[in-house]
């Protein structure tokens, strides 16, 4: 059996584990950010015949690029659908090429690696 005081306590880790959890999800993206304009690396990706959808808002195409004979996949942010085998700029981390964000993704001048 188990007593009120353990539930009480299974409660309010749940919700510490979920507020850390929207706390990284949010900051994660802002910190992948600014790391990736200033120590990102530039490469070449491939637009793919495969599209993301997220609710009221058009298809866009995925895009493969390979990094130390790995493949990674994200959003393209692509959404002329005919364009599919063409190539786009992506921005990454070598430290953690699952980080990668089309330079389109940033205005300009905000990536400093990519001249």
């Amino acid at each position: 059996m188990v007593s009120k005081n353990s539930n009480s306590l299974l409660r309010k880790l749940l919700g510490i584990g979920f507020v850390c959890y929207l706390l990284y999800v949010i900051l994660s993206t802002y910190v992948f950010n600014f790391l990736l304009k200033h120590y990102g690396a530039c490469g070449e990706a491939i637009l793919i015949n495969e599209s993301n959808r997220v609710r009221y808002h058009k298809a866009t195409l995925m895009y493969n690029f390979y990094y130390n004979g790995e493949d990674y996949k994200s959003n393209s942010l692509e959404e002329d659908l005919t364009r599919v085998g063409d190539t786009i700029n992506v921005v990454y981390l070598k430290f953690l090429p699952s980080v990668n964000r089309p330079t389109i993704y940033f205005e300009e001048d905000e990536i400093l690696n990519c001249k």
